[in-house]
C-alpha cells in the first residue's frame, strides 16, 4: 500500500523523534544500571554501549512495525516485530550474563522490571497500531 509524500514524511520524523527518544531513555537507564548493579559485574560503559546500540534499531523496528501492521503487511510486520524483540531484550540479556553474587531479590526485580517495560512496550505499540488506523481511515 503506497502513501502519500505528506504521511511518508511525517512518518520519517516521528520515527526519528522516537529513535532520539529510546536512545536518550537507553542512556538513562545505563545510569541506574550502573549505580544499582556495577557492585555486581556489571560494566556500566559495556551496557551502555549495548544499550545506546541496541536501542537504534529497536526504535526503528518498532516504528516501522507499527506502520506496517497500519498499512497491513503482515510478513514486513513479523521480520520488525522480531528484530525489535531481539533488540529490546540485548542489554537485559548482559545483565543477566555478567551479574555476580546479586541476591535472588535482585533478579527478581530485573525480571520484573524487563516484564513490565515489554508489556508496557507491545500495549502502546497496540495503541499507535489503533490511532494510526483512525488516522488512517479519516
Amino acid at each position: 500500500m503506497s502513501s502519500s509524500p505528506a504521511r511518508t514524511a511525517k512518518r520519517r520524523l516521528l520515527e526519528r523523534l522516537w529513535v532520539v527518544l529510546v536512545i536518550a531513555y537507553g542512556a538513562g537507564r545505563a545510569f541506574v544500571v550502573w549505580k544499582a548493579l556495577g557492585r555486581y559485574g556489571v560494566n556500566p560503559w559495556l551496557y551502555l554501549a549495548l544499550d545506546v546500540t541496541s536501542s537504534w534499531p529497536y526504535a526503528v523496528a518498532t516504528a516501522r512495525l507499527v506502520t506496517s501492521v497500519i498499512d497491513r503487511e503482515f510478513s514486513r510486520a513479523r521480520s520488525w516485530g522480531v528484530l525489535a524483540a531481539v533488540t529490546f531484550l540485548i542489554p537485559d540479556i548482559y545483565i543477566l550474563a555478567v551479574a555476580r553474587r546479586v541476591p535472588t531479590e535482585v533478579y527478581a526485580i530485573i525480571i520484573a522490571i524487563v516484564s513490565l517495560l515489554a508489556l508496557s512496550a507491545i500495549v502502546s505499540l497496540f495503541v499507535k497500531i489503533r490511532n494510526g488506523r483512525r488516522a488512517r481511515s479519516e
